[in-house]
């Protein structure tokens, strides 16, 4: 795997904890947009303004609201189907704000029931099951 996708993922996992306050944060730009200055707004134009239907379609089309919305979802997905040593190595080592082990002190420690070099696999493969998911080059 790339050291460019392997971070890229890497930094989704640790904005995990945080996505659904982004997706609150986005939604709410959507609705409310901040509204500029116009030196001809007491101007009145012919055409009908439906706010309603421009924020559903600005809503529905929002790239960077979809993007976490789907990095949320690939991350939810791959966690539930993945065995409890790999959701211990991920939640311990990159969701977790202040992680208290590394790889080797989640072993010696018995949090996990496997190896230092099994635990980077099963890192690794799961890091390449979020890569296949979200389409990115490996």
């Amino acid at each position: 795997m790339k050291k460019s996708t392997f971070n890229y993922i890497k930094d989704i996992l640790k904005d995990y904890p945080n996505i659904d306050r982004y997706i609150k944060e986005r939604e709410l730009e959507l609705r409310i947009p901040s509204k500029q200055d116009d030196l001809n707004s007491g101007i009145r134009g012919n055409r009908v303004s439906d706010s309603m239907t421009n924020m559903l379609i600005t809503i529905e089309q929002d790239r960077r609201l979809s993007a976490l919305e789907r990095n949320k979802r690939v991350i939810e997905d791959n966690l539930n189907n993945c065995d409890s040593d790999t959701k211990k190595i991920i939640e311990e080592l990159y969701i977790e704000r202040y992680p208290r082990y590394k790889m080797q002190g989640l072993v010696d420690n018995m949090l996990i029931n496997c190896g230092r070099t099994k635990g980077f696999q099963l890192r690794d493969r799961f890091f390449e099951n979020v890569a296949d998911d979200l389409r990115l080059d490996k």
